[in-house]
């Protein structure tokens, strides 16, 4: 090799770089930028506080893998704007943008699929961080959001080519771990519910034994990223943290089951509904997932909680129900449930775990997404009046109305949040700083370039706001008044004809006490949510058989004629 030839090159190059910059040439690395060819876009993540045109009169360049002209003169390089480039041996015109949000190539030879993990190259580009560039395996992820052309996916990241070893990385100064989440959020207007409400839950609620474990976290991390699979860009994707023994920090099997963790996936027992029997050959227990101990599979424990929960006698339940699950949290979880409105997370997308032997059960939340006004296909849900329960919060919210009872302490913590992280300010104001992020960057106008079935809803925004607001009235006359209060129905009237309604279980029939004065009215059975489930005109009140598709919980009975109406609360056991 001719050493002396080749230093000329250099020297050449060198000063053809030189010459770039002076005369406004932004040279960006190829460890900043990523190029779709089909949709010709090019986007770099790339430091431009350091860029200052000099000429102002002719358009600058740029040097990515030539030399690329824009189309127009410009003062200044702006993240988030549309800068239209043409490459000098070419006619194609390309956009280009620039980002502050990371920048994650995945490429693959396989199809992706479900199930199993398919290898893959993944990395990711940011000025924060390093540049990791490594193997993993990865598989789509979620129900419904499967069916959607912009999937949700997890990886795993691999030492090696076939995934027999796994490696753990810190992404974008989250935790250190080797399975992540990449949430595709299809359903969410404005993409930015799931990650503003784990933040939120975070605000809330503090882990019981968070001194013992400082670093456990109840609620994950998540950090938004622009996603490209094989050179085509997907758009705006959020990586994120799982839910799992390590975020939480449960003590691992010792040869007995210490730490515990359980995902409900469907509805059932998840919502108190019934106590099926189980087999501890299999992982599923008609609607929970077993996720830890990975050593041994024993639904023993849950399912005797679960007993407890649905079966015990009264004063049982309100004596025992603080030590078998944490107080604290179940008032910060009720909070929160009711809060977004979250009605796909009473039982269903919601985690059960216990820190250790003898400890008491706590929530983790997950799959944020149908959350504040918007159902789980992404469809305004203007109602804003109805308060969610499952059958555990039903017995909890009627426990009788004494100092340190669950809707004391319930009221307690209500009032405390009101004037710290949930006033409508600071809510609002957390959607709005993820959301400025995302339309400062020019996301959402990339997101109708790389999926043509979302629109970017300039109001929206006006949407959450103002449901927000008539969901913290209705929260406050709820929650925040007193215990007496009645859920989403009339209050008690006891100066009525009627001196009794009681449920007789072995008929499963209504059964009337009344007065001469009384003998028919307009019948209606609602749920302690507020929800109309059965209803009758013109009844005579002696007996009434009820449907048998009703399921255990708090009921309110409320009779109407022409003169009055009134209510009272049944239990269904």
């Amino acid at each position: 090799m001719n050493y002396s030839n080749l230093y000329m090159l250099f020297i050449a190059f060198v000063a053809f770089s030189s010459s770039l910059h002076a005369n406004d040439t932004l040279v960006v690395d190829h460890n900043q930028y990523l190029v779709d060819h089909s949709i010709k876009l090019v986007l770099a993540n790339t430091d431009l506080t350091t860029i200052e045109l000099t000429c102002k009169e002719s358009p600058p360049s740029v040097l990515l893998d030539g030399v690329w002209t824009l189309m127009s003169p410009i003062d200044q390089f702006t993240v988030g704007l549309k800068y239209q480039i043409k490459k000098q041996s070419s006619d194609d015109v390309y956009s280009l943008y620039f980002t502050e949000l990371p920048l994650v190539s995945i490429t693959t030879d396989s199809t992706i699929v479900d199930e199993p993990d398919v290898p893959a190259r993944f990395t990711i580009l940011s000025t924060s961080q390093d540049i990791i560039d490594v193997p993993i395996g990865i598989q789509y992820r979620g129900g419904w959001t499967q069916t959607r052309p912009k999937k949700s996916m997890e990886i795993e990241f691999w030492e090696d080519q076939d995934g027999s070893k796994h490696k753990d990385y810190s992404l974008l100064g989250m935790r250190t771990d080797d399975d992540w989440n990449l949430q595709a959020m299809p359903n969410e207007p404005l993409r930015i519910r799931n990650k503003t409400n784990y933040d939120l839950w975070r605000s809330i609620n503090m882990l019981h034994y968070q001194e013992s474990e400082p670093k456990a976290i109840n609620g994950v991390h998540m950090e938004y990223v622009e996603l490209f699979l094989n050179s085509e860009y997907q758009g705006l994707y959020c990586i994120g943290e799982k839910v799992d023994r390590k975020q939480l920090r449960l003590k691992k099997h010792d040869g007995s089951i210490q730490g515990e963790l359980y995902k409900g996936v469907s509805w059932g027992v998840p919502t108190f509904g019934g106590l099926p029997p189980y087999d501890n050959q299999s992982i599923d227990w008609d609607g929970f997932e077993h996720k830890h101990p990975d050593e041994e599979v024993d639904w023993f424990n849950l399912s005797e909680f679960v007993d407890f929960a649905i079966n015990s006698d009264d004063n049982t339940f309100y004596d025992e129900y603080p030590s078998r699950f944490n107080q604290d949290n179940l008032i910060d979880y009720f909070i929160f449930l009711n809060l977004l409105r979250a009605k796909d997370n009473t039982g269903k997308n919601i985690y059960i775990a216990k820190y250790q032997a003898d400890d008491p059960y706590f929530y983790a939340p997950w799959d944020l997404d149908a959350t504040f006004g918007i159902t789980w296909m992404g469809s305004n849900d203007s109602l804003a009046t109805e308060l969610l329960t499952n059958r555990f919060y039903d017995r909890l919210y009627n426990e009788p109305c004494l100092d340190g009872g669950f809707r004391e302490l319930l009221k307690e913590k209500w009032t405390a949040l009101r004037v710290g992280p949930l006033t409508k300010q600071a809510i609002i104001s957390q959607f709005m700083t993820n959301h400025d992020y995302l339309k400062r960057n020019g996301t959402y106008e990339r997101e109708e370039l790389a999926w043509s079935d979302y629109s970017y809803q300039s109001n929206h925004l006006d949407y959450l706001s103002e449901w927000t607001q008539r969901r913290l009235q209705y929260l406050d006359e709820i929650l925040g008044g007193d215990c007496e209060h009645i859920l989403n129905t009339p209050e008690l009237d006891t100066d009525a004809h009627i001196s009794k309604v009681y449920f007789d279980s072995q008929n499963f029939q209504l059964r009337f006490i009344t007065d001469a004065g009384q003998d028919q009215a307009d019948i209606y059975l609602y749920t302690s949510a507020g929800k109309r489930v059965y209803s009758l005109t013109n009844q005579s009140l002696t007996t009434i058989d009820l449907p048998p598709y009703l399921i255990s919980g708090l009921y309110f009975v409320t009779l109407t004629d022409e003169m009055k109406q009134v209510t009272y609360r049944i239990v269904i056991p």
